[in-house]
Parts: structure tokens; sequence; C-alpha cells
């Protein structure tokens, strides 16, 4: 096969993150007689029917195959295999309410003194918020959810599981273990649900001698016909060159990526570049766009702003803090090595290119109360970061105005109330760390800098 060379001054990576399976090493496999696919691999219901169903894994795609294999009324019983547990929270709270809407700006991704989100204050008080509103539905491991559950479940350490269908199935058998789980049961009308076995904290050890029954190393066992390989994709660029890839490695083995303590769940797969995930210094005109994993949000307006951040940064236009090293936005739960709080990235990334929304730049506005609230009180959504700076646009203040303003009215009276309660607690958060460093400052003779960039 002939290999062509083209020269091009400009490379932007966006392969994707879906792209290459990552199967497993289960050398005790080739005893099992049935069928195994990978969830790549998976296309129609129809492939469950007649057969005792095992899925490996515990994220969004484990939980849909879960889903349908379920409701195909020919399976004969469905399984989950899941190593450590998930956080289960649906993508829609309500019909017209997206689980982004109940997720804020202000002092929480922007005004937030950096002392505070040292401490991580707000993530704290958030985590109460949530635990609270997560009790109301029967269970503060999840929303209705009373098995698989993941810990700690804390604010900004894990990747929301919003595919929710599958879990009233997980319930059912848990429930139906005591008198207050069979209660929520009726309460969630959950008593006809055909139920999905769990086996939670645990992996496939080994195969029986009949080919069918699966070991899992806490003693269980499972007979199956299928098993389904839900366990993700690895990230992978083999078309980079070895010199690319190794400064990715040396650059990620610098960083908080890597200098905390690994995940022993990891995938080894390449490393993305040091500057946001985006570019490494050294080579600022080949860019990767897309390859961020969000605790709550879409990748694809990430993709958008991280363009913006790219067209500025080969212009010579970002203005970037000295160290990336210990990136505020990094989730705490380091299951994936580059996962990281949307907000928080959105609006780190942002203040690199001056496209951070300024409180007085909104206050000035033709609409002032409508822009303030629906960026104080609203998602980092795309159209607030062109309001100023390089790639601002007058279209976008109508997209603010109108479409997010109502998104965020929508959420309802006492939800809109609630939010604005926790804003207010944060605010005297804040206002005592302000305090607290103009005393620190007088005694030290120092200047005090407030809310300065982290």
């Amino acid at each position: 096969e002939e290999i062509i060379t083209e020269h091009f001054d400009i490379v932007a990576v966006c392969s994707g993150l879906h792209n290459i399976p990552s199967i497993p090493s289960l050398p005790f496999i080739s005893k099992f007689r049935g069928q195994i696919i990978h969830s790549s691999e998976y296309k129609d219901p129809s492939v469950f029917t007649n057969k005792r169903v095992l899925i490996l894994g515990s994220g969004e795609t484990a939980m849909d195959i879960a889903l349908r294999a379920v409701q195909n009324p020919l399976s004969k019983s469905v399984a989950l295999n899941v190593r450590r547990g998930f956080l289960s929270v649906p993508h829609n709270l309500a019909e017209d309410r997206p689980l982004d809407v109940f997720i804020t700006n202000l002092f929480e991704h922007s005004y937030e003194h950096p002392w505070v989100q040292k401490l991580g204050l707000r993530w704290i008080l958030s985590t109460i918020v949530i635990r609270l509103f997560l009790f109301l539905t029967g269970s503060s491991k999840g929303f209705n959810q009373w098995a698989c559950e993941t810990t700690p479940i804390r604010r900004g350490y894990h990747i929301i599981n919003k595919s929710h269908g599958a879990m009233a199935h997980l319930n059912v058998p848990v429930k139906q273990r005591s008198a207050w789980g069979r209660l929520w049961l009726w309460v969630y009308g959950e008593t006809h649900l055909r139920p999905i076995a769990s086996f939670h904290k645990s992996s496939v050890n080994g195969i029986k001698d009949d080919g069918v029954t699966v070991q899992f190393d806490n003693g269980q066992v499972y007979e199956a016909d299928v098993i389904v390989l839900a366990t993700g994709y690895k990230q992978s660029f083999p078309f980079l060159d070895e010199a690319i890839q190794t400064d990715h490695r040396l650059a990620a083995s610098e960083t908080k990526v890597e200098s905390t303590e690994k995940s022993k769940y990891f995938l080894e797969e390449d490393a993305l570049p040091s500057e946001h995930f985006i570019v490494n210094p050294n080579r600022p005109r080949l860019g990767f766009i897309g390859f961020v994993r969000p605790n709550v949000g879409a990748i694809p307006p990430m993709s958008e702003l991280q363009v913006m951040w790219w067209l500025c940064r080969m212009q010579g236009k970002v203005d970037m803090l000295e160290t990336q090293a210990g990136k505020s936005y990094m989730l705490l739960g380091q299951k994936y090595p580059y996962g990281v709080d949307y907000g928080n990235y959105m609006h780190r990334i942002a203040e690199d290119i001056g496209a951070a929304p300024m409180l007085t730049h909104l206050a000035r506005s033709k609409t002032p109360l409508k822009a303030l609230f629906t960026y104080c009180l609203g998602q980092s959504y795309i159209p607030l970061f062109r309001l100023q700076g390089p790639f601002a646009s007058k279209l976008c203040w109508g997209v603010v105005t109108d479409e997010l303003w109502r998104a965020c009215v929508n959420r309802g009276i006492a939800e809109n109330f609630g939010l604005i309660a926790v804003s207010v607690l944060s605010l005297w958060m804040n206002l005592a760390a302000c305090l607290v460093e103009i005393i620190w400052c007088l005694l030290t003779r120092q200047k005090p800098k407030f809310f300065v960039r982290y």
C-alpha cells in the first residue's frame, strides 16, 4: 500500500473518545461456552432471547444494554457486574428539567475566593444539599439508587451515570429484602418490574468446568449464556509519532494527573498534552479537541470552547497561569486521568482568553437582570462565553436573555429558591474568606488579592 506524505500547518486531532474498545484480559474466559461480545458490537436486544445475560461494567452503556436485555421478555435473566460502583442520577429530573440546569456558576466556578476553592467549601456545601435531595428520593446513595453504590458520595468526585432506566430493575432485589424497601417499591410503582441481579464490588475470576457458571472473587456465581463487555474504550493515537507521545507522557508525569495516587482502574492509554489537555507547548499547532471527560455536561460545548482557546493560543493571545500543576478543575475521584468538573474547566480556559463573563459587563447590558440571573444561577453554556472576549457575538446576547433565561426560570419557584439560598450561603463563605485575608494581610503587611485566578 502506497504511503502518501502531506504537509499541513495546523492539525486537529478529533478522533473521539469511543474509538478503540477496551477488552479486559480474562485468560480463563476460553472455558466459557457461551457468546462474548464487546458493547460496541451490540446492535439489537434479540441477541438476548432465551439467554442468561451478564454485563461487565458500570457506565452508561452498561446500563443502557442492561435495560434492553431486561426489557426483552424472552431473556431468561440479567445481571450486572460492577467493580466499584457508580453514582446514578437521571439526565432529566423532570420532563422539562434536565440535570445541568441545577448547576450554577456564581461562587462555584467564578468569583470564588481561592481559599474557599482550595478548602473545597463550596463542594462541601453542595454535597450536603445533594445528599439531602437524594435522601428524599429514597436513598442518599443516588437518585432512587439502592444498588451498586459508590463511595464517597461527594460533589466533585464522580462522573455521574445519567442512564437511569435500569436502576429501577437493579433496585428490585435490594428493596425486596426489607419492609422499608418494599414500601419504596410501591411508591415508585416498581413492584411489577423484572429484577436485574447485581454483583457489586467484585470481579470475575474464573469459569467453572460446566462452561457457563461464572465465578466472582467474592465467592458468588452466576450462570450465563452471553457476556457483554461494557468495559469502555481506550484513548489511542497510533498515528502519532513516538516523539509526540513521549512529550505527552513526560508532561503528564509532571502534573497532578500522574502525581496523585493512581487509580487501579486507570486504563493503559495514550496521554494527552499538558495545556488544558489541548496542546503541548512544544507543538501548539497540534491540537487535541474533545478528549476531556466531564462529570456533568456534554463534551461538544467543551470542544467548542477548546477550539476558541486553541485559536487564541496559536495567535499568542492566551494569558495562562504560570503553573498548570494541580489543576483546580480535576475531579477528586481519580477514576479517569482526564476527568474534569465541567463548569470549572470551562471557566478556567475562558479566563485564559478573556471570555469569562464579568458581572460588571452583564450589569451594563440592555437586560441586566436577565443576563445576571442566567449567568449566576445557570450552567456554563457556550453563549455565555461569547458575550465578551475575542469571540463576542451580539446574537449570543439574545440567546442568553431569552432561551437560556427561560430554561433557568422554568426550573420552578422551589428549585430557584433553593439555588438562590445556596448561592447566598456561598456568598457569606467568600465574604468571610475576604475578611480573614484582610486581617492576615494587616498582620503581615501584605496587599490583599481577594478574587484572583486559580
